[in-house]
């Protein structure tokens, strides 16, 4: 075997890593050195005599004396400083030293217009360069998440409102959305209602949507995320594409890194009207997602379009089969309704939020049908009348009601999939979320379960648990490591709410479809008492299959927008309504943090930064380039804040001698020194807590 190929890209690899690595270190030197750079040009500029000029903080370990001025460069990276005859902030009685002030040349011999001049120069030389850095960044043209909906959260505000996936966000409040980062800020800093403008299928809907963010980590939150394409990443284990087990690990040939998803070809019969079903145009996993279930009963070919040899597109043909559900052997208890979308044919209907569905044309859930069936069931009956019985809980007790609703036919059933164990299960057809309890309804005749014995009518399954059946043979499955155990629990949480005390069985169902090379082994209560139960093979519905067919959700590039200007004027108009948007967003942030509207554990250290530097130089220079410009405000404004040892606590004591005509005292300025050293201390260690307990870093 020859191996200098393998060599040969390991070596790449690791260089391609050490100059994003050289990158991040650079950008973030240099937006410390303009800044120290800005305090130390003003200082010269004054005639105060500079002793030294530092990047980084702590022992120097490198130094060079030019003039009178010493060039250090110290081991830790957290900032940088200018130290003048006169100002030291480790010993701030220079600050009052009448010795010191004799000297022509001291910082403290100044006056406090020129002393202003020189604090603030750092931070006006940060709000330059973040400006500049936005205004090169755009002339080149700047790839951002676009503001296009890739999923909506059920029963959250945007899946109430009526947000659909593919949407395009165009305008929060009447401020034009250019990216997905724009529309996150609107919301995130919003207060009140929002009003949201949205282009749906290339038109733009005749009335805004008008709805409230609720209280989510680590903000207000209408419950999008960003869309993403159908465009395979370039990874590095193309065996992570398919999760093991699913339907894509059946494909007549393997899909590649750089595969584009083109168009889906559902085979089979002709469709009700006797034609054949044509080729689906897809471009973003929305589309996908749609297409696959609304076919998902159906053998698929997709079209990929992927690179030859020459580099030239080809069109690739590859046959996926159907996924069938994994079945139980047991119903689950029908829950309540947890959601309702405005205007939506259940709320055209009359049903309420803590309505329970009785019955569907005459099935009873739980009885006659599948709980977890129904987004099915309302999907194929798109377009025509379907009745439904109800209960619903009122002060003189609970009363029956009924009534028919019409499903949407563009909509099919179990497009959308819980996201947690508490998040309801929805049906699209009809704008309608419910909760399936985790106790059980009914035992299937023959099933395992049935055979096995010790489960019944009522019994509540607390966990499940999926194991591989062969540990030590396992591929990667939707979970990764197939072979780490993995539980889906069931049960409250001490601090948990009302609606939180019986989570949605509909989750963990959901998650156990996406595992087949495992076995479940269920816990269980009956009141009396505990148990287990294992289900080595799953028995597969006839006709019942899942939109999902087996994609690593990971593997998708996100659909990204190009902000580029056409001219330099535009490029520098960008740059500044950049400059002045940042600014406004982190001065409402702090706002926010301090009326406890935010989590503090949005907030990132050292290491968080570092992270993201990283990632985002990862995608390129231009990219990069951006990230320093808002780096660059932060530090701006963060800095000018009225905290002692900062430049907006040296302002503060500047302000007070300004009005006073008087230095504050030696003891002020040591208390306010110490507090200040205090406060920075405490940041530093609750920030690189959150950098290695929360976040993850």
């Amino acid at each position: 075997m020859n191996y200098m190929p393998l060599a040969a890209g390991a070596v790449w690899s690791v260089l391609g890593e050490l100059q994003t690595i050289l990158a991040v270190v650079f950008g973030l030197g240099m937006v410390i050195f303009f800044h120290e750079l800005g305090h130390f040009a003003v200082a010269k500029w004054c005639n105060v005599h500079v002793e030294r000029f530092s990047i980084g903080i702590g022992p120097i370990i490198w130094s060079h004396q030019r003039g009178e001025t010493e060039y250090a460069l110290s081991v830790l990276p957290l900032g940088g400083y200018v130290k003048m005859l006169g100002q030291d902030d480790m010993d701030p009685n220079q600050m009052t030293s009448s010795e010191i002030a004799e000297n022509p040349r001291s910082y403290s011999s100044k006056t406090v217009p020129q002393r202003m001049a020189i604090i603030s120069a750092g931070v006006l030389m940060n709000v330059a360069t973040g400006f500049l850095f936005f205004a090169i960044g755009y002339w080149n043209g700047v790839l951002e998440p676009a503001p296009v909906v890739g999923g909506v959260r059920a029963g959250f505000p945007a899946w109430e409102a009526g947000l659909r996936a593919g949407d395009r966000v165009t305008a929060v409040n009447d401020e034009p959305i250019r990216s997905f980062v724009d529309l996150q800020e609107a919301i995130l800093l919003s207060s009140g209602d929002l009003k949201i403008n949205v282009d749906r299928g290339g038109k733009a809907l005749p009335n805004p949507i008008v709805l409230t963010p609720v209280k989510a980590s680590p903000g207000r939150s209408i419950g999008v995320i960003p869309a993403v394409t159908t465009e395979i990443g370039q990874i590095d284990d193309p065996v992570r594409i398919a999760d093991a087990g699913m339907a894509i690990e059946k494909a007549s040939e393997a899909f590649l890194p750089g595969d584009r998803i083109v168009g889906l070809q559902p085979q089979g019969e002709p469709d009700a009207d006797g034609k054949q079903i044509p080729e689906q145009p897809v471009r973003l996993i929305a589309d996908l997602r749609r297409v696959l279930a609304t076919y998902a009963d159906r053998e698929m070919v997709y079209l990929v379009e992927r690179k030859s040899a020459d580099g030239k597109p080809t069109v690739v043909r590859i046959r996926v089969p159907r996924q069938p559900v994994r079945k139980l052997g047991f119903w689950m208890a029908m829950g309540p309704i947890r959601a309702i979308q405005s205007n939506s044919p259940a709320a055209q209907a009359g049903l309420k939020v803590g309505d329970t569905i009785r019955a569907v044309d005459g099935l009873k859930p739980g009885e006659d049908i599948d709980p977890l069936s129904l987004p099915v069931y309302f999907g194929r009956k798109g377009g025509q009348t379907v009745t439904v019985m109800y209960s619903r809980a009122t002060s003189g007790g609970t009363v029956e009601g009924q009534c028919e609703l019409v499903p949407n036919a563009d909509l099919p059933g179990w497009m959308e999939s819980p996201d947690s164990s508490t998040s309801p299960l929805t049906i699209p057809s009809i704008g309608l979320g419910y909760q399936v309890q985790n106790y059980i309804a009914k035992i299937l005749p023959g099933s395992e379960v049935e055979k096995l014995g010790g489960l019944s009518q009522l019994t509540k399954i607390t966990k499940i648990e999926l194991l591989h059946r062969e540990p030590g043979t396992g591929k990667p499955d939707a979970w990764g490591n197939a072979e780490t155990p993995v539980e889906l629990p069931l049960a409250a949480g001490e601090n948990a709410t009302a609606e939180e005390a019986e989570p949605n069985w509909a989750w963990a169902f959901d998650q156990l479809q996406r595992a087949p090379g495992r076995k479940l082994v269920l816990h269980f209560e009956d009141g009396k008492t505990t148990g287990t139960r294992t289900l080595q093979e799953l028995e597969l519905e006839d006709d019942w299959f899942l939109w999902v067919r087996g994609f690593n959700p990971e593997i998708w590039e996100n659909e990204r927008v190009l902000l580029r200007a056409q001219s330099l004027p535009e490029a520098l108009t960008l740059g500044l309504a950049t400059t002045r948007k940042v600014a406004f967003s982190i001065y409402r942030s702090l706002r926010k943090m301090v009326g406890r509207e935010v989590d503090m554990e949005s907030l990132s250290g050292p290491v968080g930064i570092a992270k993201i530097a990283y990632k985002v130089a990862e995608r390129g220079f231009v990219e990069l380039l951006v990230f320093l410009g808002i780096l660059s405000i932060n530090l701006a404004i963060l800095n000018f804040l009225p905290i002692p040892i900062l430049d907006g606590g040296h302002m503060v004591f500047l302000l007070w001698e300004g009005i006073t005509r008087r230095k504050p005292s030696i003891t002020v300025i040591n208390w306010a020194h110490a507090a200040g050293m205090v406060f920075l201390l405490s940041l530093l260690v609750f920030v690189m807590w959150i950098d290695f307990f929360v976040s993850g870093n």
